[in-house]
């Protein structure tokens, strides 16, 4: 009896993470077929932002999401992870003691990764002469679908 409840518990654990984790192998793929599916790096650096403590594994998720995503998207590889860490460290401390509204900070953050990523994707466009990403009114559509994802959040 105690035997079958526990594997009972542990299909019950593998339901619950099998979304998360067809999500990181999957939508990257559909998002380098289908241009309109938005690549959703705010709300994933948000999700890596608030997990890094608590649970390694869902920030590891996360991780490879991203990976997956500068892979099936031709983006620079660990661009992305880079600029998630780099707000971690220097932003997220200050921005959670200022900011007391958890949608707020929400919003915040997920602006600010969009910003940053899409400003040091530009940089590097820059500086190695290339084409990555273009500046039109898709850009645009992506940020405010992380903003409208961060507040339903």
């Amino acid at each position: 009896m105690a035997r079958n409840r526990f594997e009972r518990d542990k299909n019950l654990k593998i339901l619950k993470w099998l979304p998360i984790v067809s999500f990181a192998i999957f939508y990257p793929i559909l998002t380098s077929i289908y241009s309109i599916l938005p690549p959703l790096i705010g709300i994933v650096g948000l999700f890596i932002i608030f997990n890094i403590d608590k649970n390694k594994l869902n920030s590891f998720f996360g991780v490879l999401y991203l990976i997956n995503l500068d892979f099936n998207a031709s983006l620079p590889l660990l661009l992305s992870l880079l600029v998630i860490v780099l707000i971690y460290i220097l932003i997220y401390p200050s921005a959670r003691v200022i900011i007391n509204c958890k949608k707020c900070l929400f919003i915040f953050l997920v602006t600010f990764i969009d910003i940053f990523y899409y400003t040091s994707l530009f940089i590097y466009d820059m500086v190695f002469s290339l084409n990555t990403i273009t500046a039109d009114i898709t850009l645009v559509f992506y940020i405010i679908i992380d903003l409208v994802i961060g507040l339903l959040l």
